[in-house]
């Protein structure tokens, strides 16, 4: 006689991630990682693709992997996170700055 291993994950199939949901999540982190060294290094002039264009992209992308269907979503959820957080940086960043600081006094 034989003893059985009982296998909690018996019925459930592990989902696979959606492509548009890890690229957006690779494309979050790149721009998170231009980000943060851009600010490190101390740049005059921050690069706009870092700011903009990369996190809008991943934004998107990641929008079109929590559509697919019966696929795992969660790097499309961490994707859309980093992406609106470095959006949301940049544009308090900007906004702060233009109204607290009195380039004439």
């Amino acid at each position: 006689m034989e003893l059985e291993m009982s296998n909690k994950n018996k019925g459930k199939q592990r989902k696979l991630p959606t492509l548009s949901g890890f690229l957006s999540f690779v494309v979050a982190l790149v721009a998170l990682a231009g980000v943060n060294l851009s600010l490190l290094m101390d740049f005059d002039d921050f690069p706009k693709m870092f700011l903009i264009d990369l996190p809008i992209v991943g934004f998107f992308l990641g929008l079109l992997g929590l559509v697919t269907s019966k696929r795992s979503k969660l790097y499309a959820l961490w994707g859309i996170g980093i992406s609106l957080f470095i959006l949301v940086f940049t544009f308090l960043m900007i906004g702060l700055s233009w109204v607290a600081i009195n380039p004439k006094p």
